[in-house]
């Protein structure tokens, strides 16, 4: 990395981080809440959790291949979005589901659920064989098949993938689809979020991952971080316009198009 490079990279993460911390600050000191932008996705999750409980079925939370190394603040995002899914799942009977294909994830998904049982002085309720490690790997079939089995044999109401998958994605949502199961999938991979796109209920795409708790909780510093990257997103294709309206203008590549035009 040139030296130009690393001050640029310097500047857009200083800037990340006082957007957040403003936008935080905005967000707490507002009498009024933030209404954030409608999502597909995030607002069916309430109401597939309601039938959930009234149909007596669990609901199915899935880390994918997802795990605390190189992925770990997308795994801690998506952690807190279970999290606060399970706490409405676990006023019924059955415990949700939680899967993983990375070991290292497996004592997070233990705490994602009893901490959700803690929360409801339910603890004494929780069961350890909820939370299912199967094997991984980058284009694990064998933990796509495993989740195929999921499907039919738990009764799962519902399935939220939310992590690292492949192309092997498609196995689940289809044994999903097939049993009338909903399905809500994104992946950190190219070919499992294409397939997770064109297959999945409610399209989530990318970053969206990260705004699950601020949609599902509402706490500040989560509405703030999706407020911060609105407005970090909305900064950078005003910067790039500007950049290609000077680029045009200096080279003379505008004049050339008016000739070009006449």
């Amino acid at each position: 990395m040139d030296a130009t490079t690393g001050i640029v990279t310097i500047v857009i993460l200083l800037l990340a981080f006082v957007v957040s911390v403003l936008s935080t600050v905005a967000v707490r000191a507002r009498r009024l809440p933030i209404i954030l932008r409608q999502h597909p996705a995030y607002g069916s999750l309430s109401q597939w959790t309601s039938e959930a409980l009234e149909a007596d079925r669990p609901m199915h939370f899935s880390f994918g291949g997802a795990s605390l190394g190189a992925t770990t603040p997308l795994t801690l995002a998506n952690a807190e979005t279970f999290t606060l899914l399970a706490d409405r799942a676990t006023y019924g009977i059955q415990t949700p589901l939680m899967t993983m294909s990375d070991s290292a994830t497996l004592p997070l998904g233990y705490d994602v659920l009893r901490r959700a049982y803690r929360r409801r002085g339910r603890v004494d309720e929780f069961q350890l064989g909820a939370v299912q490690w199967y094997p991984d790997g980058a284009r694990s079939l064998a933990f796509a098949a495993a989740l195929t089995g999921i499907a039919a044999d738990r009764r799962v109401s519902s399935h939220l993938l939310l992590g690292s998958y492949g192309s092997e994605v498609a196995l689940i949502l289809d044994a999903a689809a097939r049993r009338g199961q909903k399905t809500i999938a994104a992946s950190d991979q190219l070919e499992g979020q294409a397939v997770a796109f064109g297959m999945s209920d409610a399209p989530l795409i990318g970053e969206e991952m990260f705004a699950g708790p601020a949609y599902l909780g509402g706490g500040a510093s989560q509405v703030g971080s999706v407020v911060a990257l609105d407005i970090l997103r909305i900064s950078l294709i005003l910067v790039l316009g500007a950049l290609t309206l000077y680029q045009l203008f200096t080279s003379g590549s505008l004049n050339a198009l008016l000739e070009g035009a006449r």
